[in-house]
């Protein structure tokens, strides 16, 4: 069950990546889920977690992030 639970966490994280402008589409799920766990975003963080907020906290950290992200992908 943890396993598919992750996996939403990481498609919606991956979701709202793919949601803004200039960012890569369809970046592998290993991308995603070492990028969320070198930001400390936890699977049930973001499960528990609204569309907004996700967006939100995602958002804030690409701010910072997105060389390393797209270096990643």
């Amino acid at each position: 069950m943890q396993c598919y639970q992750y996996l939403a966490a990481i498609t919606a994280v991956a979701n709202t990546i793919e949601s803004i402008p200039g960012m890569p589409h369809k970046l592998p799920h290993s991308v995603i889920a070492d990028w969320m766990e070198n930001n400390d975003i936890e699977a049930q963080d973001v499960l528990f977690a609204t569309r907004e907020q996700i967006d939100t906290i995602v958002e804030s950290l690409l701010r910072d992030n997105q060389p390393r992200i797209l270096h990643a992908a």
